[in-house]
């Protein structure tokens, strides 16, 4: 195998192995958020009820606490997962499907013409 090969190869698996450490610490950041936030509903929960102050009111504010929070965490752990849109996505495929089509295009004149293919 050529070299440029192995490297090409080694790079993918260690793209590959890095975008599998960004989802366990995306699902470790994701865990941890929601054992934060169940921690901090119950504490919310059990000092308004020592105080009698748990009121509908009382407990709105604290679930739109939670919630605003749990958002903000949800979009680090997003981030953490480096995800890529769908519409992003599609773009990108379609660019490399037409490379791929021009690549095919060039191959195929390089072989009429007497020369050889990159990959022989």
């Amino acid at each position: 195998m050529p070299e440029e090969e192995k490297g090409a190869n080694g790079d993918a698996e260690s793209k590959e192995e890095g975008r599998h450490d960004g989802i366990r610490g995306g699902i470790r950041q994701g865990l941890s958020m929601l054992s934060a936030m169940k921690d901090a509903i119950e504490e919310t929960l059990k000092e308004a009820k020592e105080r009698g102050d748990l009121t509908p009111e009382r407990a709105k504010e604290v679930m739109r606490s939670t919630l605003e929070k749990a958002q903000e965490k949800a979009g680090e752990a997003r981030d953490a997962l480096d995800f890529v849109k769908q519409k992003e996505f599609d773009v990108l495929k379609k660019v490399v499907e037409r490379l791929d089509l021009r690549v095919a295009d060039i191959e195929g004149k390089l072989d009429t013409e007497g020369g050889e293919p990159a990959d022989s």
